[in-house]
């Protein structure tokens, strides 16, 4: 893996990393290198060579004296002094032109910045190493801008702890393990890879240079986009438990901005401005007040709305339950309609054969109807089936149902009742209708109905809908020609099983 890292790396035309840098870093590592060997291999690459020695001259490092040339800031820094900066120019190299790239540099920027200033609060010598090490924690979000600069700079806009979460969800694999592989296949240090490895692990690794670079992660955070108080908690109590003094802390969240622009300069790059924790905080609680105005702002909003959806979802349930009436109801009589009586049917003709019980229907039709209507009109027409429809309701047991099937044609619906039940029901409501006297404006009229009905029982014998109805119906026929104003119910299919 790492040899492929390194061939791409060094493809002409493809790597971004300045060969000299490289070789540079390569020949520190050789351990009888001499410093006037790497001024040489500097000065064979003059723009590479200014950069040097502008690097040297920077506040961003903070090297105490100034150099006028390679050889001096050779022999002021030394061969490791020399390998970190050639590294450290390699890595800038890498960053793309443009905003996405002055995103990425100043990521990288801030852990440099971050890691040099904690190493000089701890004392440490060689703190160059220090700033390389940070500005080497993102060069494997660098070497992912190669090949997709968008994406590589969605990620660097992301939250700094978030980064790694995103990019294992996306990808399987972070910066923080790319970033390694590239370490190890420039042969670079171990403990720069340890580092690099390392910098996004919830546990602080043990290794000086690796726990520097943890530190400086958690720093960088802060400005990084998330919970600005959260990243600056996180990154003091970091900073504690590395040993350092509450002041030390304070100093370096206060330097870290600057540093960074200093940092932009020494590699000749924009990184843009970088606003203090101070500033931070401040727009932070701008922004809180502004998002709880919107959020009251929208509670109340909010709070209408839902009295509105109640109100609305309140009418919509009536409306429903209304719709769900007219559709199941005769507009004239107020009776289930033919659609309710089916669907009662299909019901009962379950349950009778599920249960071996019976169930009878009984066609209720009236007689001379069409009398009433040349006679005296449709409108005493309507009277006459409101009439009707209302006897039926009257006399039946609770459990049965009586609907208007169409036109002056009734139906009821008797479950449990066998061929005597149907006749004795149908009985009293056929005298009952015959004793009823129906007020029009016509005066008053005298209405009979005829009647006829069928039986079924159990499984097998319940028989269907349309084999009910046909026995009913001929036993409504056979009650008309017999002179209407009777009752008449077909004999069942067959005999309730024995139980």
């Amino acid at each position: 893996m790492t040899a492929a890292v390194a061939q791409r790396a060094q493809a002409p035309g493809k790597s971004p990393l300045s060969v000299v840098a490289l070789q540079i870093v390569r020949e520190a590592l050789k351990p009888d290198v001499s410093p006037t060997d790497l001024a040489k291999l500097a000065e064979s690459d003059p723009g590479f060579a200014l950069r040097i020695i502008s690097m040297v001259n920077s506040s961003a490092f903070g090297f105490s004296r100034k150099v006028t040339d390679v050889r001096q800031a050779t022999a002021f820094i030394g061969v490791r002094g020399l390998r970190t900066l050639g590294l450290s120019l390699a890595v800038s190299d890498m960053v793309p032109a443009g905003l996405d790239g002055q995103t990425l540099l100043g990521n990288s920027l801030r852990r440099a910045v971050a890691a040099q200033t904690i190493a000089k609060k701890l004392g440490q010598r060689e703190v160059d190493e220090y700033f390389t090490a940070g500005l080497f924690l993102e060069v494997g979000l660098l070497a992912r801008a190669r090949d997709n600069l968008a994406a590589a700079a969605q990620v660097a806009r992301l939250p700094a702890m978030d980064r790694v979460v995103f990019e294992r969800a996306e990808q399987g694999t972070d910066h923080a393990v790319r970033g390694a592989d590239l370490a190890k296949a420039f042969m670079l240090p171990a403990e720069l890879i340890e580092a690099v490895a390392l910098h996004h692990d919830p546990v602080m690794p043990e290794a000086p240079l690796a726990k520097v670079a943890w530190v400086a992660e958690r720093v960088a955070a802060v400005w990084e986009g998330g919970d600005v108080s959260a990243s600056q908690a996180e990154a003091a109590r970091a900073m504690v438990a590395l040993g350092m003094a509450d002041r030390d802390v304070a100093e370096v969240l206060e330097k870290v901005p600057g540093l960074v622009a200093d940092g932009g300069q020494a590699f000749d790059r924009e990184v843009g401005p970088q606003q203090g924790v101070d500033q931070l905080l401040l727009d932070v609680s701008r922004g809180l007040i502004e998002m709880n105005q919107s959020y009251e702002s929208m509670v109340r909003r909010l709070e209408t709305l839902l009295a509105e959806k109640e109100e609305l979802s309140q009418r919509l349930e009536e409306a429903n339950k209304e719709l769900m009436r007219l559709a199941s109801t005769d507009a004239l009589t107020g009776l289930p309609n033919k659609r309710s009586l089916e669907t009662a049917i299909a019901r009962d003709l379950a349950r009778a054969d599920r249960d071996k019980t019976w169930l009878s229907l009984v066609v209720v039709d009236v007689d001379h109807f069409k009398k009433f209507n040349d006679t005296y009109g449709h409108a005493t027409g309507d009277v006459v089936l409101q009439a009707v429809g209302k006897a039926l309701s009257r006399h039946l047991r609770a459990g049965d149902l009586a609907g208007r099937y169409g036109g002056e044609e009734f139906l009821l619906v008797l479950p449990g009742s066998n061929m005597i039940g149907a006749r004795i029901a149908a009985e009293r409501i056929r005298k009952a209708l015959e004793a009823t006297v129906v007020d029009t404006e016509h005066g008053p009229l005298k209405v009979t109905a005829s009647f006829g009905g069928a039986s079924a029982c159990g499984p097998g014998c319940a028989g269907t809908r349309d084999e009910l109805f046909a026995r009913a119906d001929a036993a409504l026929y056979e009650a008309k020609r017999a002179g209407r104003n009777r009752v008449v119910v077909a004999e069942p299919a067959a005999a309730p099983a024995a139980e």
